[in-house]
């Protein structure tokens, strides 16, 4: 399911600590080294600031698809898939606290 898509948009909408919105883009790194796992390399779009790049990786469980990210080391938050129908294009979406996260994927 994860194979064949080799480009990541985030939307991180936050409300933790304060309001914010921000949008990461990424394609897919070369070294796969797990094959149920895409790990991405990210890199910031919005807002204009300077930002290091963040690594995210998706993989499968017994409960479903999870992602981690750098910003939260030893987090997995799980994903709810959402899927167009030609499967070209798959929407990931995730709420934990505050923050809801979404991950498209192509």
């Amino acid at each position: 399911m994860l194979a064949d898509k080799e480009f990541l948009t985030l939307y991180w909408l936050s409300g933790l600590f304060q309001e914010k919105f921000e949008i990461w883009k990424g394609k897919k790194d070369k070294n796969q080294p797990d094959p149920r796992t895409a790990a991405f390399t990210l890199y910031l779009l919005f807002p204009l600031v300077e930002e290091d790049e963040a690594r995210l990786s998706i993989f499968s469980t017994d409960q479903g698809l999870h992602f981690t990210v750098d910003w939260f080391p030893g987090e997995e938050f799980p994903l709810k898939a959402f899927v167009s129908e030609n499967r070209r294009e798959m929407l990931l979406m995730s709420e934990f606290q505050r923050e809801t996260v979404f991950l498209h994927l192509t």
